[in-house]
């Protein structure tokens, strides 16, 4: 028996054939018949989905808290400021921003009295022209 005979044995598993005879009882249509038991598997998303977009019309400073402890817990907040007076629109703006700065949001400006608080775990994208729209 030569190295190469020796290396070969030592590499190949030991056969028995009473290990194959112990598969043959069972029909493939037994062994496949339990797969259809099993229940599909669903992927989940690694970021949450918004179940909801808060809207919130803000007169006077006071109010803030309204938006602020929505946002807080993670959901965007659309701040209307159309009823504000020119002092309260600037505090309350500034207080936004601050909110937003501190908990790693982005704040958008929609139009001249709509801005969009959006958090962290928030994508925001934009569609519908050639250029992407820069909110910020």
């Amino acid at each position: 028996m030569g190295i190469f005979d020796r290396i070969a044995a030592k590499a190949t598993p030991y056969e028995d054939e009473a290990d194959y005879e112990a598969y043959d009882q069972y029909a493939d249509d037994e062994y496949y018949e339990d797969e259809a038991q099993l229940a599909p598997l669903h992927s989940i998303p690694s970021v949450p989905e918004v179940a909801r977009i808060v809207t919130v019309w803000v007169t006077d400073f006071k109010e803030v808290k309204d938006f602020a402890t929505e946002y807080r817990q993670g959901l965007p907040v659309i701040l209307n400021l159309s009823d504000a007076s020119n002092d309260d629109r600037k505090r309350i703006v500034d207080f936004a921003l601050g909110l937003v700065f501190g908990l790693e949001g982005a704040f958008s400006r929609i139009s001249e009295d709509v801005f969009l608080l959006t958090p962290q775990s928030v994508k925001l994208d934009s569609m519908g022209a050639e250029e992407p729209h820069n909110f910020g």
